[in-house]
């Protein structure tokens, strides 16, 4: 169980995520395999990604419910500039 003070707690727990998600994808395949003998899905480089990041946005959930700085900053969540023509 994770248990936090402060949100240096949760800048640790973020940096641990990150850490082992770099440890999974670099073990992980290209793509989603099956296991014939044990009948379970093997991730692959973008589920293990995926699941990092709900982690880290969860953690942004309760930075945000304390009033606190965000501690992963999504880079698809700045705005889409469209340019002009002419």
């Amino acid at each position: 169980m994770f248990e936090y003070k402060n949100r240096a707690d949760l800048v640790a727990e973020a940096r641990r995520i990150l850490a082992a998600m770099h440890t999974a994808v670099c073990k992980a395949g290209v793509k989603r395999e099956w296991n014939r003998t044990f009948r379970l899905s093997i991730p692959s480089k973008n589920d293990v990604k995926r699941g990092a990041v709900a982690n880290l946005e969860s953690l942004n959930d309760i930075c945000t419910f304390h009033g606190w700085d965000n501690v992963y900053l999504n880079p698809d969540d700045d705005e889409v500039k469209v340019g002009k023509v002419g």
